[in-house]
């Protein structure tokens, strides 16, 4: 099991300190991106150039040092982030390039790692899914398929990128060990990308000559892209700044700032109209929340969180929005309709009928479902297993069922707990509205198998590590106390 030194920081005078501190280093990552999000939209040649650019300081990170592996994971989480990002920017990269560019990343610290024992869930779940491979590679695809340019490859690769790429996360991730402030560094990686989204949605709603405001997603307010993908990132971010208000050692002016991150990643997701990623992010927070009121120190923070963001949206979000929108937002949040999802889900059971045993294979799906049915590629993942897998795909839910209900155990404590319940409730709904066409589902379910190391794991490396590196350490930390204070 693989678990990173703790690091060393600079102590000299207070601007050396302040300039070389971590929390420092990390504020700048955060504020030197919003530039970046603004040339993004002007000129897609930046995109292109961000993505290739974020594949190569994986390629250097993952066959680097050992020791440092946690910062592959790092890498990862960027990728997660940016994924919809660059498709919105209509980057120079193939559609999957996220989902394929982790996977790859990942395998390739693996093998750096030495780490080739496949964990036995994850393994036999991919292992369901190969079978009906065959299939779709030997199909006759319809007249329509053919006039529209599909090619049996595409179809594999589009369909089986997903479980891919939560084959390798899960593999990854099984193997690492993070301490808590890795983690929560994570989680801004992870949610710098995703601001960039808010920002890029914000400039195309602001730049619009009108808007046509109507009780369907809306494009323009997405950015031009597919409001279901980017309400889900939005809601993911909003649900990572709420579990990173709720860590230890969060300054008051640090949860502010997440807090006001939160409030802006949901107003946004809501604007799109797609109202998949406040309910996945809802009822991820909503998960975390019922462990974390077992953790006497925790409720405090919870109750202060959600009395400050409740009152932020009754007397200013909502009410803004509402104008903006002629009222219309508020109509479709009160809209309890699945939007033809229920319809494509029992295309799927029907054709799971005829099609018991291996399906029809990944990517049939669209193609062989009756004519009254909807002819969309599956939104529901877990039908989607059933029609394109077979029983082979009922087995492989069952396996990812059986695989949250270990994270779940195996989680150290409420803390810990609340993080792998919500980010399993989030991915679980995200692939019940919006299949896996993201990398982000698979990335997050494959976090929940790392280990947490416990506090006194942490301070027994720390005793290890040289007594330099001991003294710098706990300089650093004396002053970065003194500059909260």
């Amino acid at each position: 099991m693989y678990a990173p030194p703790p690091s060393t920081r600079y102590v000299g005078n207070t601007t050396q300190t302040l300039f070389h501190s971590v929390g420092f280093r990390w504020v700048l990552f955060f504020f030197a991106h919003f530039p970046l999000f603004v040339l993004m939209y002007l000129a897609r040649p930046v995109a292109t150039a961000h993505a290739g650019a974020t594949f190569l300081v994986g390629l250097y990170v993952a066959l680097g040092d050992k020791t440092k592996l946690y910062r592959v994971a790092y890498v990862g989480a960027y990728i997660c982030g940016s994924e919809v990002l660059w498709r919105m920017a209509k980057a120079g990269v193939f559609w999957e390039f996220g989902k394929y560019a982790t996977s790859a990343l990942f395998f390739l610290a693996l093998l750096r790692l030495g780490r080739l024992k496949m964990p036995i869930l994850p393994l036999l779940y991919m292992a369901m899914l190969i079978p009906s491979i065959v299939l779709t590679a030997t199909a006759n695809l319809p007249q329509d398929a053919i006039d529209s340019g599909v090619d049996p490859r595409d179809l594999i690769s589009f369909n089986m990128s997903g479980p891919l790429g939560l084959f390798v996360c899960t593999w990854f991730f099984s193997s690492m060990k993070f301490t808590r402030p890795q983690l929560q560094k994570l989680f801004l990686v992870l949610i710098s990308p995703i601001v960039g989204i808010g920002i890029y949605t914000l400039i195309t709603t602001l730049s619009a000559k009108a808007i046509k405001f109507t009780g369907e997603s809306n494009f323009a307010t997405s950015g031009g892209f597919g409001p279901n993908q980017v309400s889900s990132m939005l809601g993911l971010g909003a649900m990572l700044a709420f579990l990173y208000m709720q860590g230890d050692k969060v300054s008051p002016t640090v949860r502010m700032l997440m807090l006001g991150g939160m409030l802006f990643m949901a107003m946004q997701s809501a604007m799109t109209f797609s109202r998949g990623g406040l309910y996945n992010a809802a009822i991820g927070a909503m998960l975390a929340v019922l462990f974390l009121f077992r953790d006497g120190r925790s409720r405090v923070k919870i109750i202060f969180s959600i009395l400050l963001f409740g009152l932020a949206l009754q007397y200013f979000v909502i009410p803004q929005l509402d104008n903006f929108t002629g009222g219309a937002i508020t109509h479709r949040f009160q809209d309890a309709s699945l939007t033809g999802r229920d319809e494509l889900a029992l295309g799927d059971f029907a054709l799971w009928a005829g099609h018991p045993v291996f399906g029809v294979g990944p990517g049939m799906a669209k193609w062989d479902r009756q004519v009254d049915f909807i002819p969309a590629a599956a939104h529901t993942e877990f039908t989607r297993l059933v029609a394109e897998h077979g029983t082979f795909g009922l087995v492989a839910f069952l396996l990812l069922l059986l695989m949250a209900v270990r994270s779940v155990q195996l989680a150290r404590d409420p803390w810990h707990k609340a993080l792998v319940a919500a980010m399993l409730g989030w991915a679980f709904v995200f692939m019940m509205n919006a299949a896996m066409r993201l990398v982000a589902p698979a990335f997050i379910l494959g976090l929940t198998m790392a280990q947490l190391a416990p506090e006194e794991e942490e301070e027994e490396a720390m005793s290890r590590a040289p007594a330099g590196a001991r003294i710098r350490s706990i300089a650093s930390a004396a002053s970065t106390r003194s500059l909260r204070a």
